[in-house]
Order: structure tokens, then C-alpha cells, then sequence
């Protein structure tokens, strides 16, 4: 691959999102952190934008284009989920859920298209097996992130022609340092690893290597004829 690419990736100051900073910036890549409240301290070009806003998404994709004339790939990690929630939840707990889960990658993808003229890139969006499994997420993070996989798959179609490939990772229970699965592990080591051996025919969790791997195949010349694809890495729990 050419270490000579720029990588723009969102959700960047925690969890997955910040793996994959760390990850592509020991690559040697150009990298483009944004979140929604922190600023990265290892990454020159960092913003932060809440991207539930289609105008501060435009004015994020206007500064970064005075710098960066291109975009390779965009890994859209922007999103999250409720730890506790209750069996009905209310109007304020689906807006944050599509917020941040869904309006976050449509106002991104937006305003890529709109800056920069539809140029060819790739587009790399994290969702869940949540999305397409019942399990034990809140069901305003499960049905967003269902939206997310189709409209993602939508914009594939949409977008061939301009030969800008955007394909879909749905990862299970991910384990990192200080998530919230390894919380999980540390209060309650028993209850978690019987969950896992309960749920996930594999009893493994996801890692993020796999998902840097991924990564790097779409990202590749492997990916130049993949779009509106989904890629899960549950360990078979969603079978």
C-alpha cells in the first residue's frame, strides 16, 4: 500500500476509532482524527465536530479540504450506545441514537460529496451486528444502526458511477483496553465469559486487529471491486 494516502477517520478519540488512529499512523498514512469533544494530541490535523450537524459537517470538510485536497478512505467510527436503558424508551433516547449513529455518517457522507465533488475515495462505516441480531442492545442503538447499514448500502449504489466504494463492517463484542467489555470482565469475570460461551459459538471476542485487517483489505487493491458489502466478525455469534 502507499504510505503516501490520507485517511480520514471519525470517532477518533476513544475505543475503535482511536486504535485505528494509532494504527495507521504507525503506518506512516496521513490521518485525519475527528470526534465530537476531544482533540488528539498524536494527530497534527485533528478536529472535533459533532457531525449530527449537516452544517458543522460542511464547515469540518471545508477546513480539512484547504489542507488535503485528496481523501483516500474515510473509516466512519462516529456512534454510540446507552450502557443502561429501560424496556420503553423515549423521544430523547431515539433522537441521541440516530444522532450518533446514523445522522453522524449521512451528514459526513453529505458533505464529502458536496466539497469534494464527488471524487473517487474509499468508505469504510463501523455499525453492529446489533443491527441485523436481536440481542441485548438498546433497541434505539440496534434499529440505527440498522438504517446506517442500508443507507450505507443505498450511497454503494448511488455512488458507483463516481467510483467511491462504500462497504459496511458489522463487528460483535469487541475486547480492548478499558472498554466496556473488559469493564465487564474485571466486576464480573464468571458472568461475562458464561455470556460469551452462551452467545458466541466460537466463545471468543472480537479484537481490533481483525478489524484493522479488514481495513486494509477493502483499503487495498483487494477492495477495488468490493461496495455495499458486510463484513462480520462476531466469532458466529449472529449464526
Amino acid at each position: 500500500m502507499d504510505t503516501n494516502k490520507t485517511i480520514l477517520i471519525t470517532g477518533s478519540s476513544k475505543n475503535l476509532g482511536n486504535y485505528l488512529v494509532n494504527y495507521y499512523l504507525e503506518k506512516k498514512f496521513n490521518v485525519i482524527g475527528v470526534s465530537k469533544n476531544k482533540k488528539l494530541n498524536i494527530v497534527n490535523n485533528s478536529y472535533t465536530c459533532d457531525l449530527s450537524s449537516a452544517t458543522k459537517a460542511n464547515v469540518l470538510l471545508k477546513k480539512i479540504k484547504k489542507k488535503f485536497k485528496k481523501i483516500d478512505l474515510i473509516i466512519s467510527c462516529a456512534g454510540n450506545s446507552k450502557k443502561t436503558y429501560a424496556a420503553h424508551e423515549n423521544i430523547d433516547d431515539w433522537k441521541s441514537a440516530f444522532n450518533n449513529n446514523f445522522y453522524s455518517f449521512v451528514n459526513l457522507i453529505d458533505a464529502y460529496a458536496k466539497i469534494y465533488k464527488k471524487k473517487p475515495t474509499k468508505i469504510i462505516v463501523i455499525s453492529s451486528i446489533a443491527s441485523t441480531k436481536i440481542t441485548k442492545a438498546p433497541i434505539t442503538y440496534s434499529v440505527a444502526k440498522s438504517a446506517l447499514n442500508f443507507y450505507a448500502q443505498i450511497k454503494a449504489k448511488e455512488f458507483a458511477k463516481n467510483n467511491i466504494k462504500i462497504n459496511i463492517l458489522l463487528p460483535g463484542n469487541i475486547l480492548m483496553k478499558n472498554n466496556n467489555w473488559a469493564l465487564k470482565l474485571k466486576n464480573d469475570n464468571k458472568r461475562t465469559r458464561k455470556y460469551i460461551n452462551d452467545n458466541v459459538p466460537l466463545n471468543k471476542f472480537c479484537v481490533p486487529k481483525q478489524i484493522s485487517e479488514i481495513c486494509d483489505y477493502l483499503f487495498g487493491e483487494s477492495g477495488d471491486r468490493i461496495t455495499g458489502s458486510k463484513f462480520i466478525i462476531d466469532a458466529g455469534e449472529s449464526l
